[in-house]
């Protein structure tokens, strides 16, 4: 009997971890969709003056890394001026992992380096 309890709670746990894991690496499919329209075709598509035009290439993967560091604070202290409103990024904390994984799965020096098409 207690043997089983353990054993289910070991695969409780189990189980726990590896959905968190899942959504904690974040989507990159997602993360395009998110990237595309909340900052790329916002500002960073080199149109707005003032704003770099930026793409997955645009750095490499420890730079995108460094950019969404603590929650993105990096990226907060660029956008002061209530970009980031504007820019609306969806899916809250969620949507940000899946933008930081799409950047750092496809940066300059990744197996697969993209540009935002």
């Amino acid at each position: 009997m207690n043997k089983k309890f353990v054993g289910f709670l070991m695969l409780l746990f189990i189980v726990i971890f590896s959905v968190s894991m899942v959504f904690a690496e974040g989507n990159a499919r997602r993360g395009k969709r998110i990237w595309k329209v909340g900052c790329r075709l916002t500002c960073h598509d080199g149109s707005v003056q003032g704003s770099p035009a930026l793409s997955p290439v645009s750095k490499t993967q420890a730079q995108w890394k460094m950019w969404f560091a603590n929650n993105h604070e990096k990226i907060k202290e660029v956008h002061k001026k209530g970009e980031l409103d504007k820019a609306r990024v969806r899916g809250g904390a969620q949507g940000w992992q899946d933008m930081f994984r799409y950047l750092h799965d496809h940066a300059l020096d990744s197996a697969q380096p993209e540009t935002c098409g």
